[in-house]
Formats: structure tokens, sequence, C-alpha cells
């Protein structure tokens, strides 16, 4: 899911949707004339809205976070992405445009803060109780994540805040850094965990299996709870 809506974002880009043309900052003759006008592609916006909640929700899953921490952490990335985009598409040709443009991208941050807070005291409390193939691969994909992430308010802040680079490095540098959080994330994921006889369980068996019916319902009638078989069961 997460590869496939950031196809369908990519080619919408490549299509000439999911772009506006904001107002941005000019300093050079008569600015108080000109008004010079940047694309901003609020389409990876959308794509960022559906696809960074589900690797969240894989994180969640391989530590075994609680359902209230991965919630949190979830909402908080709602609000990253929602204020980010309001600050992307903010007019910024004039001093107060600007810093309301700010203003957002600082609430965006203070939503980042939180997911940090959720992942590396949470996650990493949480992890400790997993074999340590489960803990170690999580604390990879954590690591990586956190410091990939961490460079898109980066890019954000040359770009689109500032002025400073064009639109042509703005598309290089995103596509760079979401090949590495995307792909590099679902690959590693999918190719470096295999269950083993040391490993946890990741999903409940309710989870992964159709409802049983009947009898075996389980306590809350989901179905029985149990772990994702091993090679030896």
């Amino acid at each position: 899911m997460v590869l496939t809506c950031a196809m369908v974002s990519y080619f919408a880009m490549a299509t000439g949707l999911g772009i506006a043309d904001i107002a941005t900052k000019y300093t050079g003759p008569r600015a108080g004339v000109v008004h010079l006008f940047r694309e901003v592609y609020y389409a990876r916006y959308i794509d960022w809205l559906i696809t960074t909640p589900l690797l969240l929700v894989s994180l969640g899953f391989l530590a075994g976070l609680s359902p209230s921490d991965t919630l949190l952490a979830i909402l908080a990335d709602v609000l990253m992405i929602v204020t980010g985009l309001l600050a992307g598409i903010r007019g910024s040709h004039y001093n107060a445009g600007e810093r309301y443009k700010w203003g957002w991208f600082a609430v965006s941050c203070a939503a980042f803060l939180v997911i940090w807070y959720v992942l590396v005291v949470g996650g990493m409390k949480a992890a400790k109780q997993r074999a340590s193939k489960t803990r170690g691969l999580f604390y990879l994909l954590t690591g990586m994540t956190l410091l990939l992430w961490t460079a898109y308010p980066i890019v954000w802040g040359l770009t689109e805040g500032s002025n400073t680079i064009s639109v042509d490095s703005e598309i290089i540098a995103y596509a760079v850094l979401d090949v590495a959080a995307k792909i590099g994330f679902t690959f590693m994921l999918l190719l470096i965990h295999g269950h083993g006889d040391e490993d946890n369980y990741i999903l409940p068996d309710w989870f992964v299996n159709p409802r049983a019916g009947g009898q075996g319902l389980g306590r809350e009638g989901r179905g029985n709870y149990g772990a994702i078989p091993g090679r030896d069961e």
C-alpha cells in the first residue's frame, strides 16, 4: 500500500495534477509590484497523509507498542502533514504571510517531536520485550526513519519555505528521500525480518486470519489469539 500510494502520487505530479502556484517571497527590483509564484506539489502531502501512518503502524507492531501509543503517533503524524500542507500553500509574498507560513511550519515540527518521543521513549521500552532479532530490526528501521524524516523539514525550509532552492532541485531531493524512506523501509522490513524459533509474534492471530465462527471466538469474539506460526509449527 505504501509503494502503491507513492506511485499514484508521482504519476499525478508527472501528469500535471496536484500542483498549485503559490505566491512566494520576492526581494528583487519592484518587489512591491512584482509577485513571484512557486509551484507547490500538494499531491505529495496527500501521499504522505496515507503512507506515513502506515509506516508508523508497521513500527508500532514491530516494537509491540500499545494501541494508545500507536494511535498517538498516528494522530501526531496527521497533524504534522496537515499543518505542513497549510504552511506550503500559505502565500508569503508579504511579511505577514511569511510569518503565518513559518508559524504553521513550527506547529508541524512540534507534532514531529511527538512522533520522536513515542518511537524513541515508548518504542524502545516496548522493543526490549521482543526477541533480539525483532528488537534489532526495530532499532534499525526506527533510526533510519527518524533520520530520513528529519531531512524532510530541512528540504521544505530551503524550498517552499524560503524559496532558496529551485523547484527542480526540490523534486530531486524529495524523490531521493521518498525512495529511501518508503522503498528502503518496506524492503528492509520484508527481506530482513523472518520468523525463527527465537522470534516473538508481531500480529495476533485474529488480525491476520478470517474471523472464526461458532466455537473458538475467544474472549472478545474476534478469534483466538495466537502467534504467527514459525517454521517448526
